[in-house]
């Protein structure tokens, strides 16, 4: 490998050699995708030594511009992945520097998040209460955690401290590469959370313990939320009995993710400050949930601001009379 490597050939050998082995297979098979669906096709054959921060930069306009128009987080996350890559090369001595360290990236504009209404949100929990399904306890627990689906389905009983009241989040159920041979490439595998963030332990409300500890008592199984003879729940199963679940509460569909986003915005409501929602939810930082929930914030600042309007108005009646 040199200079006079194409991009293609060298990101075949990064991908394959420096990537595949160190993150999950989940990464890996979008970083191999993004290769091979964006990058090698505009800029695959050039030579290494001939990419200039020019080329970079006419590469980011074209994923946002071509007739694929890719969303500008979509572009960033590429144009990040292939920055990573040509700074091996760069530190390999393949090239003399990266050529992606002063590029600019498109602007991301968070987009407002769906919830259920308060009104959606008792209609679904009247459902689950009606359901004979167990495994419906899984959206309770959801909606008032945050938990993402694969961190329920890899939620074990081990995991939940009744006494102190409290869940740790140490496992996530995922997608893998089946590394033991047969012929399925991939296997669901309890894997650890892939930020330190996402390792986090969530406050215990006195009714959803209640709930738990009857559950366990009814339990074969070693995960929380499990099929009947014992065994975890796989995602997909789980997205299913969820779907189901909002059919026979009326509620109009949306993914699971909403159950996390739900939760948010409800902790926000009632007053819960930014930073324990924001570590409730495994997020990086408390920017992250400011900029992902800000509608639930201006209703919360607005809330308050009558408050203290209130209190404005008090204050002068209590001076005239």
């Amino acid at each position: 490998m040199n200079e006079q490597s194409t991009l293609n050939e060298f990101l075949d050998w990064w991908v394959e050699t420096a990537i595949r082995e160190n993150v999950r297979f989940n990464t890996y098979t979008a970083y191999r995708g993004y290769i091979d669906n964006h990058i090698k096709r505009l800029l695959g054959g050039c030579r290494l030594g001939e990419i200039k921060p020019m080329t970079i930069q006419q590469f980011v306009h074209t994923l946002s511009t071509d007739d694929k128009g890719l969303a500008a987080k979509t572009v960033r996350v590429i144009a990040l992945m292939l920055s990573s890559a040509l700074q091996c090369a760069a530190d390999y001595e393949y090239i003399s520097k990266n050529p992606c360290v002063r590029m600019r990236l498109p602007k991301v504009v968070e987009k407002e998040v769906d919830v259920f209404t308060q009104e959606e949100q008792s209609r679904i929990e009247a459902a689950i209460e009606q359901s004979d399904d167990n495994r419906t306890l899984g959206v309770i627990i959801s909606l008032y955690t945050g938990l993402r689906i694969g961190e329920l389905c890899g939620l074990r009983w081990e995991n939940i401290d009744f006494e102190s009241k409290v869940i740790n989040i140490k496992k996530s159920l995922n997608r893998a590469e089946n590394k033991n041979g047969g012929k399925n490439k991939t296997v669901m595998l309890e894997q650890e959370p892939k930020t330190a963030n996402a390792k986090r332990m969530i406050p215990l409300t006195d009714f959803l313990r209640e709930l738990l500890l009857k559950a366990r008592a009814e339990s074969n199984g070693r995960h929380v939320i499990a099929m009947p003879d014992g065994r975890h729940v796989h995602p997909r199963t789980l997205q299913m009995i969820y779907a189901k679940l909002l059919k026979s509460a009326g509620v109009a569909y949306r993914g699971y993710h909403t159950t996390r986003h739900t939760f948010a915005s409800r902790a926000i409501e009632i007053g819960m400050d930014i930073k324990s929602v924001s570590e409730i939810l495994g997020h990086a930082n408390s920017t992250i949930t400011i900029n992902r929930y800000v509608h639930s914030l201006t209703e919360q600042k607005i809330k308050g601001m009558s408050m203290l309007n209130a209190y404005f108005c008090n204050k002068k009646a209590a001076t005239i009379f």
